[in-house]
Order: structure tokens, then sequence, then C-alpha cells
């Protein structure tokens, strides 16, 4: 099979892209002296999270007990949930999974903390505890001063223990501007450092200071301190990450293949991907590579809106196969059911797509 043999709208994957991203990840980390616990949120594919394991990663993230389960199914034993736990159902959930590998989460209140503790108890099993730490995202996470009083509670019951703290700088990322980027960064990485100063200073170790996201990690992996690092965009990249300098046109693994469905006017087309492909979360459009002069402007549910200029107007016709590279890979990946891998042309694989759509 080939690429002329896929249709459209695919998701295309250069298997040498993936690879070397995977190994360059790898040895980043080994450099700064920090294991690599990559998220893998961002392809949801097991047959990926073991390309990263097998080049030398301790372990994974994933986002929801849904997605842990498909790993786990898969084989993979050490997984962290880097996401509160919360509820009956999860809890049931949660410790039939800790029967079965080494499984920790993430926790930001006493009040989870105890529900954790009860259940695992009562199920005979143990949980590890990473402490969420609101490091400026101000979305989950405890204050640096008082996370402190969620770890000694952790050390103190039966069923869960202290993995470490988590500090996600993920707010860190979003700004265009360089120094903005490295000034937020060293704001959340004082922060999560606090927490821990205070936790050492009660008598606390946390075994691992987790951080990092592909935006970021370049500069949160060289304080002194971190000892985990979690990024999972990486693996394919996109054009959120190229226009932050964490990526390069050269790095983006993934492209969506489309096609030319509709062209009733010189200066536009439509192509057969609209947001149920792409996804908009972020507000951005893809970017159209291989061809100048096309430019995405619009969506509908099943229709991209292309705007034409210069030799594009002529040089682009009905039926032709136009590549883009998602703003934000995440959402993209999780509309579609499969991934393509190429070597050159030459499909190689077909990798389903088995945690797409766990958000539970």
């Amino acid at each position: 099979m080939y690429k002329d043999d896929v249709d459209t709208p695919a998701l295309l994957v250069d298997v040498n892209v993936l690879h070397r991203n995977i190994e360059e990840m790898v040895a980043f980390s080994k450099r700064f002296d920090k294991k690599l616990r990559p998220h893998v949120k961002t392809h949801k594919v097991p047959e990926i999270a073991w390309m990263q394991l097998k080049a030398g990663s301790s372990g994974i993230c994933v986002q929801k007990l849904g997605e842990a389960e498909v790993m786990a199914e898969a084989g993979i034993k050490d997984i962290f949930v880097s996401n509160e736990v919360v509820g009956r159902q999860k809890m049931i959930r949660l410790t039939r999974l800790a029967e079965k590998i080494k499984l920790m989460v993430a926790a930001d209140s006493l009040e989870n903390v105890l529900e954790l503790a009860k259940n695992c108890r009562e199920a005979g099993v143990e949980v590890g505890v990473y402490i969420d730490v609101d490091c400026g995202m101000h979305r989950t996470g405890v204050i640096p001063e008082v996370a402190w009083e969620i770890a000694k509670k952790v050390t103190e019951l039966e069923g869960i223990y202290l993995a470490g703290v988590m500090g996600y700088e993920g707010h860190a990322g979003t700004p265009i501007n360089r120094e903005e980027r490295i000034r937020l960064i060293d704001e959340a990485m004082k922060a999560t450092l606090k927490s821990v100063q205070v936790m050492k200073s009660k008598g606390i170790e946390p075994p691992e200071v987790s951080v990092g996201s592909s935006a970021t990690v370049r500069v949160s992996a060289q304080y002194d301190g971190v000892t985990e690092l979690q990024p999972g965009m990486y693996v394919f990249n996109d054009w959120y990450l190229v226009e932050r300098e964490a990526a390069t046109l050269e790095t983006c693994a993934l492209h969506v293949l489309t096609t030319v469905m509709s062209k009733t006017a010189p200066d536009r087309c439509v192509v057969d991907a609209g947001s149920k492909t792409f996804h908009l979360d972020m507000g951005r459009y893809p970017i159209c590579v291989g061809v100048e002069g096309v430019e995405m402007y619009k969506f509908s549910e099943e229709h991209g809106w292309v705007r034409l200029l210069g030799e594009a107007q002529t040089g682009v016709r009905l039926g032709d196969r136009l590549e883009f590279i998602p703003y934000h890979i995440c959402t993209c990946v999780n509309q579609f059911d499969k991934i393509y891998a190429l070597d050159g042309d030459r499909v190689v694989n077909i990798w389903e797509i088995k945690a797409r759509g766990r958000v539970t």
C-alpha cells in the first residue's frame, strides 16, 4: 500500500521523523540527568508508547483512566494518571487497574487523598500519589505553601504512598515572545520547587519532581531539583510548537492528507477536512505544506475552506491532495480511528488509535 492508495482525510506519520523525535527527547533528558515519562495523550497509540519505552522512557503519563486502561491492556506496567481521579465510578476502575500495574495519580486536596486511600485500602491495593502544585496555570493544583499538608497526609494513610510532586507549566508555553515564555517558566519552576523545599523542611522527601510540556521542557529540564519530564506533543510536533521554537517544519512527523472536493472559483477551493478533522480548540487553522499559496481560513464540520494565492490559483485543481500540519496535534489525532505510518510513500503500518475518545 502506498500514500496514493490512502483515502482522505487521513493521518499520515513519517516513521523516520517519529523515531528521530523519540530518540532525540530521550537523549535530551539524559543530558540533564532527568527521567522521561512521556505523555501519551497526544498519540493514544500503544505501539508508539512502546517505542518510547524501548527508547529509554521510564514510564508513561496519561490524562484519563480510560487511556490508562488501554495502555495497561497493551502490556504497559508503569502509568501515571497526571490528573485528579474523583468519584465512586472511577475509584472502582482505579483499584481494579492497580491490581495489574504500578499506578500513580495526581491529587490536590485532602478530601481526594482520603477518598483514594479508603478505596485502595478496601481493595487491598496501593497507588502512588503525586501532589499537584499550582505553579501558575490556575487550573488544578494546590498552592505551593500548603502542598506539604497533603503530602503529609499521604504518608500517614494506608493504601497510598507519596510518589512525588507535579507542577505543570503548560501556560508558560503560550506566549509567542521567547522572553515572556522563559519568565513564566522560571516562575513556574520556582513555585514547584518551593513546594518541595517546604515539604523537606517538614521532614517529607518527595521521590520525584515531575514537570514539563513540549513547549517548555527545553528550559524546565535545566532546573536543579526537577527529576522527571512529561512532554507529549514532541513525538509528532505541530504548528503551535513551531511558532514557539520548540519544533521545526522538518520535525513535524504528522500531516493530515486531504482532497480538494470543490473548486468553483480561481481564488478558493474546499477540502474534505473541517472541524471534525482538525478541531479548532486553539482558534488557529492548520498550515499547508508542499504547495505555496494555500491558506486554510474557515471550517465547516466536514469542509475546510481554502484561499488560493498566486500560482496556486491555477496549480491547485479538483481532486488534488493537499497536506496540512495541524495547529494543535492532540485534539486532531483524537478525531481519527487510525494512523498511516509511512516510510517515504510506502505505508509500512496502520496503527489503531486505541485510546481515542477515552474521556472518562
